[in-house]
């Protein structure tokens, strides 16, 4: 239950996100030509939202399981190699190797976005449920 909404609100962070990255380097990552605020969310999320919820929830349960040092860390090694998959996937399909520092950037930053949202769950289920019924809701 706690992964699914994570990986419900975790689009619209990593959006958020998005803003906050390109006020602060002058970037146009999530800027499109003539489109307004709530049309360029909607595309994030639409984007996005898939990769949170098939890729995200299974990898989270792998990462748990496993649980090996730190696993904020482990969740942006899972992220950067999401990131190198898809752009794998973008050299088969024709696309040219770029070197963009957004996209090494987003995988692995939405991945620890994705952990930073499903700790702070943990937390709030926790406060609100108690120990044993918080870890009985996954």
């Amino acid at each position: 239950m706690k992964r699914i909404l994570t990986s419900v609100i975790a689009p619209c962070i990593l959006y958020f996100s998005f803003l906050a990255f390109d006020a602060i380097t002058g970037s146009t990552l999530t800027y499109i030509t003539g489109s307004s605020f709530l049309i360029t969310f909607f595309i994030v999320y639409w984007y996005s939202f898939p990769f949170f919820l098939f890729i995200g929830i299974p990898a989270s349960i792998i990462i748990d399981k496993v649980n090996k040092g730190v696993r904020w860390i482990n969740y942006a090694i899972a992220g950067g190699i999401i990131g190198l998959i898809m752009k794998i996937i973008n050299i088969i399909d024709g696309n040219p190797i770029l070197y963009d520092l957004g996209s090494f950037i987003v995988y692995p930053g939405s991945s620890v976005i994705f952990y930073l949202l499903l700790k702070s769950l943990e937390i709030i289920f926790t406060k609100a449920f108690g120990e044993h019924i918080s870890s009985a809701i996954h």
